[in-house]
């Protein structure tokens, strides 16, 4: 059959059958489960407690798995993988709850469609046809696989496991580089700079939000800024991020501490009776964080705004301290 374009031009046709590229055959169940999840792969876990209910039943769709398999020897993050190399580009989901005993049945034996590919690279675009992070995925999602596949650092938090803070750091990242990020929303291809710019923040902040009802994008933001700003060793301000979580407020007498000012405004919404998270909204609320929390770290208390107070987030980026810590910080 011939296929013309509208101008009489006629497509060709591509001998992939011929190529060598795919290729199928019945795998075992014990070798299928041996297989690596892609090096991309997202939150695998997540996915799988949305997921249980349609898989409590072996059907035979889910028989039919694909693989990708390196026909050079590759690098992905720093690792060397073999030719040969294979990982599952699809079915991890199933795959974890077939471990977990979670289907009424086990398949005895997988139908594999195996795709050949001699770049890394080729293989996570080949991943992402079947789970694209811009048209399916959400953002959320693709936090958690940046963090885990890209940077090796597995969340704590169900807040950042479930990666809720995409406001947040798209927020933090207009705060502190303005001239690279100044869109007030994020696209997929544009997570991966961001989380390496506040990668060592977002990791020290994992440890802190325990309470995640306590951690709003507001606030989530000005943690980020605040960590980059005075360090990520700086013990007064993990004693104020701890306080924070914890809704740990003094508010006896006059005169508050800084945190006390952030604990009993987000308990009580006399500044702002919405927190959402419109890019001007932000705007306040981060400052007034980040205003109450310098306030805090200079051991000063108040009983109300000082002037200028709704400018400070901007100038976090011109006010980073430099610590003893950060001097000597050896990379790994």
């Amino acid at each position: 059959m011939t296929v013309k374009r509208s101008d009489g031009t006629i497509v060709p046709q591509m001998p992939i059958k011929e190529s060598g590229d795919i290729n199928s055959y019945w795998m075992p169940y014990d070798e299928f489960a041996d297989l690596p999840e892609v090096f991309c792969q997202r939150n695998t876990e997540g996915r799988l407690s949305k997921a249980q209910k349609h898989l409590a039943t072996l059907i035979p769709e889910h028989c039919v798995v694909f693989v990708a398999k390196l026909t050079e020897p590759g690098e992905v993050y720093g690792k060397k993988y073999p030719a040969g190399y294979r990982w599952r580009i699809d079915s991890n989901t199933r795959a974890l709850n077939w471990a977990r005993a979670g289907s009424d049945a086990i398949p005895k034996d997988l139908f594999v469609i195996e795709y050949s590919f001699d770049d890394p690279d080729r293989i996570r675009k080949s991943y992402n046809t079947f789970d694209s992070p811009d048209s399916v995925e959400r953002n959320q999602e693709k936090l958690y696989g940046i963090l885990s596949g890209m940077y090796r650092y597995t969340p704590q938090s169900s807040k950042l496991t479930k990666g809720q803070i995409i406001s947040a750091l798209n927020k933090a990242s207009y705060f502190y580089y303005p001239d690279t990020w100044n869109q007030n929303s994020v696209k997929a291809s544009e997570l991966p700079g961001q989380v390496g710019a506040f990668l060592e923040e977002i990791k020290t902040l994992d440890t802190v939000m325990k309470d995640a009802a306590s951690w709003d994008q507001a606030l989530v933001c000005a943690g980020l800024m605040a960590l980059k700003k005075y360090g990520c060793n700086n013990d007064k301000l993990m004693e104020a991020l701890q306080d924070i979580n914890d809704k740990a407020a003094n508010t006896k007498g006059k005169d508050w501490d800084g945190v006390s000012h952030i604990v009993d405004e987000w308990k009580t919404n006399k500044v702002f009776s919405d927190k959402g998270t419109s890019w001007d909204l932000l705007n306040r609320t981060v400052s007034y964080c980040c205003y109450w929390i310098d306030k805090y770290m200079k051991d000063e208390t108040a009983s109300k705004l000082g002037k200028g107070w709704d400018k400070v987030a901007f100038k976090y980026k011109d006010q980073t301290v430099t610590s003893l810590n950060r001097l000597f910080v050896i990379a790994p």
